[in-house]
């Protein structure tokens, strides 16, 4: 009687399991699809992207549909630090976090599809699998990082210029907003992310922001120190009251100074980055050349 029981018990507790599951599987395949962003500067990317068709544009649909199921799988944490890279990115092609992670999903699976492959035609370990699945699971990831901060370093690198010019404009008499709008309508390149992002400040400025919000939103987006002194300087003009054009024209020396010591340092450490690989150059041409008169000699020293 006790043991019918037992067996009772545990048959119902696997069919609350199966039932479980399976009404998980299915409200995961009933989600509906994640929404486009139609606004700001992620909408408009998304719209460039979907406008120059490729890749992107016919996997968008499939990459909609897989976010919307992984979503509710990813820790808020996570989706966190990728709205964050993403912003620092620029917001590549409009995508959200849930979808960087739905293309994660993707690349690992194919990863380990071209492994399995890979072992089955040449007969390899699994080892291989492995390899290629942790590759596909880190290479969207790691690609918008790199994405990142090559648009931070280049926003670094263009702001002492865009400040020049607006200490030049705040000299003949404009305010900060007209000084902005002059920078971001006479730039020769209007997709370089430091015009790109001196256009969502104006757009802050015209949303009712004050000069300190629109700028402080700057720095969250670029976190590069010449940002953070600019918006240093702007804050302490401000709260002084001391010309903006004097304060951003001193940031700009600062800047300069800074980037042509981080150049003299790049400089001083090549030297010593380049002397492993000089060593390794010298053996292999050491070995090269006497290689060949070892091999003749070797005979030779036998037969004495």
């Amino acid at each position: 009687m006790t043991a019918d029981l037992t067996r009772i018990l545990q048959l119902v507790a696997l069919g609350a399991a199966f039932l479980s599951v399976a009404a998980f599987v299915t409200s995961l395949l009933y989600q509906p699809l994640v929404e486009p962003p139609r606004h700001g500067l992620r909408g408009l990317k998304r719209a460039k992207a979907m406008e120059q068709g490729g890749l992107f544009s016919a996997i968008e649909p499939l990459l909609r549909w897989t976010a919307a199921r992984v979503q509710v799988l990813t820790p808020p944490s996570i989706n966190a630090d990728l709205e964050r890279t993403l912003v620092m990115a620029g917001d590549l092609w409009g995508l959200s976090a849930a979808e960087v992670t739905a293309m994660t999903a993707w690349s690992t699976a194919l990863g380990i599809v071209a492994g399995v492959v890979y072992v089955s035609l040449s007969g390899g370990g699994p080892l291989f699998v492995i390899v290629l699945g942790v590759f596909g699971f880190l290479a969207p990831k790691l690609q918008i990082a790199g994405l990142a901060r090559e648009r931070v370093r280049s926003i670094e690198r263009a702001l002492p210029h865009v400040v020049d010019l607006m200490v030049l404009a705040l000299g003949a008499g404009l305010d900060f907003p007209s000084t902005v709008r002059q920078v971001v309508e006479k730039a020769s390149d209007p997709s370089a992310p430091v015009i790109e992002e001196l256009s969502l400040v104006l757009q802050e400025l015209k949303l009712g922001r004050t000069r300190q919000q629109a700028l402080e939103q700057f720095a969250e987006r670029a976190p590069c120190d010449s940002v953070r002194d600019l918006v240093a300087a702007a804050v302490q003009s401000e709260e002084q009251g001391t010309p903006l054009g004097a304060v951003l024209q001193t940031q700009a020396s600062t800047s300069r100074q800074r980037r042509s010591t981080k150049a003299e340092e790049m400089a001083a450490k090549a030297g010593t980055a380049m002397l492993l690989p000089m060593v390794l150059l010298f053996f292999a041409v050491l070995i090269l050349i006497a290689g060949p008169m070892i091999i003749q000699l070797g005979p030779k020293m036998r037969g004495l």
